[in-house]
């Protein structure tokens, strides 16, 4: 049992120690499990290439194979279509910072 200095009763018994511990497991299993069974949220717009001006040729050295959205195999996580690795479009961002 969990002791104090000045007192000679315990805080808590045992029994009372063990339920609080299944409790706290529970609750965080719980918690756990209903955040893992949620659907993540879609934070990002899926756009057709008119809307970001898309072309199959870099701009200013710029092209999809060094921007931070394309994942490759032709993929963009912005874009519902193929894009080319040459391809360029105006939401280009660096893959790489520095």
């Amino acid at each position: 049992a969990i002791m104090t200095k000045h007192l000679t009763k315990p805080i808590l018994s045992r029994r009372q120690l063990i339920k609080a511990i299944v409790l706290a497991k529970i609750t965080t299993f719980s918690l756990l499990t209903s955040a893992a069974n949620k659907p993540p949220k879609k934070s990002i717009r899926i756009r057709t290439r008119e809307e970001v001006s898309y072309q199959d040729e870099p701009f200013l050295g710029r092209n999809c194979g060094k921007c931070l959205l394309y994942q490759g195999d032709g993929l963009c996580v912005i874009l519902e279509d193929p894009v080319s690795l040459n391809g360029w479009c105006s939401q280009w961002v660096p893959g790489t910072i520095g």
